[in-house]
């Protein structure tokens, strides 16, 4: 009976010691790898998006170690939130970057066979 209390309380403090803190998050949960550490960039948009990302999470991020504990928590968690809401919207905006390239690609490919055709009539005609 000693062994189950004891353990009891050891389960309790040790949760209560895991669940008082939220680990305050890092910038390479939420950036793709090729741009974690990028900078503003005239040649890329992406680059620099992630730039400008990593300069608001900083800022954020400052703002929330000036709280304290229940706060400080809170703020953290905000903070992952906005994260991944923002995570989600760059996936759409790739997603529909990638079906334009594709549709524009298709386009172009459908455009020059049709060319090609014409240009076959156009020899044969004279």
């Amino acid at each position: 009976m000693k062994k189950i209390f004891f353990g009891l309380i050891i389960f309790g403090v040790v949760g209560e010691f895991t669940n008082a803190a939220i680990l305050e998050p890092e910038w390479t949960e939420f950036c793709p790898p090729r741009y974690c550490d990028s900078y503003e960039n005239t040649f890329s948009k992406d680059a620099t998006y992630w730039y400008k990302r990593r300069l608001q999470f900083q800022n954020a991020l400052s703002k929330c170690s000036a709280y304290k504990d229940a706060e400080q928590d809170n703020c953290y968690a905000e903070l992952r939130a906005a994260e991944e809401r923002k995570n989600k919207v760059w996936d759409v905006r790739q997603e529909e970057k990638y079906r334009t390239t594709e549709y524009n690609r298709a386009y172009n490919k459908e455009r020059m066979e049709f060319y090609s055709i014409n240009q076959i009539l156009e020899t044969i005609k004279k």
